[in-house]
């Protein structure tokens, strides 16, 4: 696993998609945001993917919509630490935590501009793990079975064509011996934007699904 202690460093780093971006807020949003900045460092995100190019989704119970596994990095914490951490907490099970894709740098500053704050979103590519993938593991042996910025011009209802999402068919809960994803509901492969992903996680998904 790799270690990553400061997103700027991979500004130049090849393969590394790094962008920035500003958003102006009021003052109370600029408030929280500053004190949020004193305990986090920003927002890791994991997108696990099979052999066949499909997208591992957590429909969370934190937020209404299927997203990729996620979570806040500490000010001092190792961000691929963090994915690692993040990644096993919303999916019940380790995945091969690899290199960072995509970094998001933004800056928040006040109304007037006199003042900004600087978090990020780095987004990891992983796997799961090849030990794991024998019938009932993991892997993809077993039976078939997503804060980060958003695109705030979105229509309401705009959304993939239907069917857009998991495999054939579905991949509703396995049976007896299947493994943990195909027998979590919450779990699932998507090779295609759903439709109920959850506000604000749109770009993200989108990003990793093309």
């Amino acid at each position: 696993m790799v270690n990553l202690r400061d997103p700027e460093s991979l500004r130049e780093e090849p393969g590394v998609d790094f962008r920035e971006q500003e958003q102006v807020v009021d003052s109370e949003a600029f408030e929280q945001a500053t004190e949020g900045a004193e305990n986090q460092s920003g927002l890791v995100v994991v997108a696990v993917t099979d052999e066949q190019g499909r997208l591992l989704l957590v429909d969370s119970e934190w937020v209404d919509g299927w997203t990729l596994p996620n979570g806040p990095v500490g000010a001092d914490e190792d961000w691929a630490v963090a994915a690692d951490r993040w990644s096993e907490d919303e999916l019940n099970f380790p995945v091969q935590i690899e290199q960072p894709e995509l970094v998001i740098r933004t800056e928040t500053r006040t109304e007037d501009g006199d003042e900004s704050v600087v978090g990020y979103t780095v987004a990891f590519a992983a796997s799961l793990i090849p030990a794991m993938g024998g019938p009932g593991g993991m892997g993809p042996g077993g039976p078939p079975p997503g804060v980060g910025p958003d695109d705030e011009d979105a229509s309401e209802g705009e959304g993939p064509p239907a069917g857009g999402g998991g495999p054939p068919g579905g991949a509703g809960p396995g049976g007896p011996g299947a493994g943990p994803i195909a027998s979590n509901p919450n779990l699932d492969w998507f090779d295609g934007v759903p439709d109920e992903v959850a506000p604000g996680h749109h770009a993200l998904v989108r990003y990793f699904l093309g």
